[in-house]
């Protein structure tokens, strides 16, 4: 059944959409049609059950059916990411961490970064709703500022390729993390220096050394999966 992230009140008997791409999908691309039923969600929890009552191109009302509020997860794991040469390549890693499950994305400016702005910040949050409705995942990740490496706090988890470093499988991880991947020329020397005297834990993925995409997707995969299973 087909997912949507509305900016609407779903606890109402009724709900009206009139975003034009949303509105583009359903008549368009999807070519839904009255008595239709589709899944609605807010992005902070809450599905709901709609069944399509009247649908143009300027409007669709749904019938609420049912809703449900959906549990957060206890552990939450937020991926802090140099910004990449290339937007896309930035644009991916954002878009396969919010399907893997990140709870928070964190765009870093580091020494060794050759971009230090995101020039297209809609567009960031765009892929993000795309992707949550994908995997239909009922809670929006946070996409913060800008930060550097002294913004970060808790729990951090640094992705080192030239570092000896525990694998990052066998890293006791209980509470909440911050994974930490750098930029495609690594962090600096003094970087590492000064976020290892913060009491960050150094990690390694083997003995490759993988592009920052790969890196970033194989971290967090690594990090649900022993979630799951412990």
């Amino acid at each position: 059944m087909q997912h949507f992230i509305v900016s609407a009140d779903l606890k109402q008997d009724t709900v009206s959409i009139y975003d034009k791409k949303v509105l583009h999908q359903m008549n368009r691309v999807l070519r839904l049609k009255v008595g239709g039923e589709i899944i609605l969600m807010d992005g902070c929890g809450t599905k709901a059950l709609g069944k399509i009552i009247e649908l143009h191109k300027k409007a669709a009302i749904f019938k609420i059916q049912s809703t449900k509020k959906e549990a957060e997860s206890k552990r939450k794991v937020k991926l802090a990411l140099a910004l990449a040469k290339k937007a896309s390549t930035f644009e991916l890693i954002v878009q396969k961490a919010t399907e893997i499950g990140a709870s928070d994305i964190i765009p870093l400016v580091t020494e060794r970064c050759q971009v230090r702005e995101i020039k297209k910040l809609m567009r960031l949050h765009a892929i993000i709703k795309e992707a949550s409705e994908q995997c239909e995942r009922s809670y929006l990740p946070r996409l913060h500022e800008t930060h550097i490496l002294n913004d970060l706090q808790g729990c951090l988890l640094v992705g080192e390729a030239r570092m000896k470093a525990k694998s990052l499988s066998h890293i006791n991880m209980k509470d909440d993390i911050t994974l930490v991947i750098g930029p495609e020329g690594g962090f600096s020397d003094n970087e590492l220096y000064e976020i290892e005297k913060r009491g960050a834990q150094f990690f390694s993925l083997g003995d490759n050394i993988l592009r920052m995409e790969t890196a970033a997707i194989a971290a967090l995969s690594i990090v649900q999966f022993g979630w799951k299973h412990s």
